[in-house]
């Protein structure tokens, strides 16, 4: 499990330099559906990359028109992964195995009554730091991760996290869950 789940942490981190786009321009204020899952997209906000098992979004346009992107904004982005077999123990142990600092370890009520578990956790990737919030949704595979993003010399991430924490929280807010997805 645990080669898995760093797998797919690897997965999503590489996805950023994808130019693989399912828009040419930011999706302008209204929501965005995915496996029977509705969320309201931030102002400004781009749908960089849609399959059936992933949806990336992000305030930049990452993979959508890179020569776009301001060198000095901060880069934060928001991934929702199919995961059929992830529960919030996998995370947990994720997490020590990074020896990461533990920040949240909560449960919340996504749309009106499905239960998720939020992680926050913050630790060094190849030497930089950073934080993160994973949530995890058991009844519909689903995990989101929320993150800042980086350049190679970026040193901040952890603090544009907290500055975007509330914009993520927004979009979980704003989550509507339809049935889940039968594969």
């Amino acid at each position: 499990m645990r080669s898995r789940i760093v797998t797919v942490v690897l997965v999503i981190a590489s996805s950023v330099t994808l130019a693989a786009c399912a828009s040419d321009g930011p999706d302008q204020p209204g929501s965005v559906e995915w496996r029977n899952i509705e969320l309201d997209l931030p102002d400004g906000w781009y749908r960089f990359e849609e399959t059936d098992t992933r949806l990336s979004i992000s305030n930049e346009p990452i993979g959508v028109d890179a020569d776009d992107v301001d060198p000095d904004a901060d880069v934060v982005a928001m991934f929702l992964t199919h995961e059929p077999a992830t529960m919030p123990d996998d995370w947990r142990d994720f997490a020590e195995q990074q020896e990461a600092t533990l920040e949240t370890d909560d449960q919340l009520i996504l749309g009106e009554d499905i239960p998720a578990t939020r992680l926050v956790f913050s630790y060094e990737s190849d030497g930089t730091p950073t934080r993160e919030m994973i949530v995890m949704i058991p009844s519909r595979q689903v995990v989101i991760l929320a993150q800042p993003v980086p350049g190679p010399a970026d040193e901040d991430a952890p603090e544009v996290f907290l500055e975007h924490l509330d914009t993520f929280m927004e979009v979980l807010d704003s989550v509507e869950l339809g049935a889940p997805v039968v594969e």
